[in-house]
């Protein structure tokens, strides 16, 4: 989440190598948060993403991740 990039230096270096994915997926995007029973948005539109992209999510929070059923990664 970009919040101040003033104070978001290191993000703002890092976004540079970053694919940026508009959230425009609404559909799958609400099917998945009706079937996790949640409204974390980023979260679902993330999970939509990683698992149309192949890939999988790294994160600091497992038990949003595993309410989703996203295939992730902690660290």
């Amino acid at each position: 989440m970009w919040r101040n990039p003033a104070r978001q230096a290191n993000l703002a270096r890092a976004v540079r190598h970053f694919d940026i994915h508009p959230l425009d997926n609404a559909a799958p995007v609400g099917r998945r948060l009706a079937a996790s029973d949640t409204s974390d948005l980023v979260g679902a539109h993330l999970t939509v993403m990683a698992e149309s992209l192949g890939t999988f999510i790294l994160t600091t929070d497992p038990d949003d991740m595993t309410r989703l059923n996203a295939r992730f990664e902690s660290y």
